[in-house]
């Protein structure tokens, strides 16, 4: 079951950040983004939610609050994201940085905040996804 979910993220994530894209590129209202947001996080939560629930798994209250939190930033990262992308930054900028900054600043934090160690391949992926990053911006 583990490996089924995680195959729904993988095949999931980041299909919201090019409908924001596709939103800005086409000039939709402001307004078009919050339906759209909307429906993609409920789907979000339907495809964990009814596994689980079928399952007979239920997340205690600790859970759920943290849940609730880490939605709230993710959609607000999204927002910022979007709202990057209505001021014209381009997106060979936005999609690196937000997508690759976040990875970046949870292996710093993991590394330096909980003692987390990087094998060879780590690090090496790690510079990489920096340098892409840098290089992508320079374009």
């Amino acid at each position: 079951m583990w490996f089924l979910l995680m195959l729904i993220v993988f095949f999931t994530n980041g299909m919201s950040s090019f409908g924001l894209k596709v939103i800005a590129d086409w000039g939709l209202p402001e307004t078009s983004k919050f339906p759209y947001l909307s429906i993609w996080y409920g789907a979000g939560l339907l495809s964990i939610g009814i596994p689980m629930a079928l399952k007979g798994i239920w997340p205690r209250r600790h859970e759920l609050l943290w849940g609730a939190a880490l939605a709230c930033l993710s959609i607000g990262g999204q927002v910022a994201m979007s709202m990057a992308l209505d001021l014209r930054v381009p997106g060979h900028i936005v999609f690196p940085v937000a997508i690759g900054g976040s990875v970046f600043l949870v292996t710093l934090v993991g590394t330096l905040a909980f003692g987390e160690k990087m094998n060879l391949m780590t690090a090496v992926g790690v510079l990489c996804g920096f340098l892409a990053v840098v290089v992508l911006s320079l374009s």
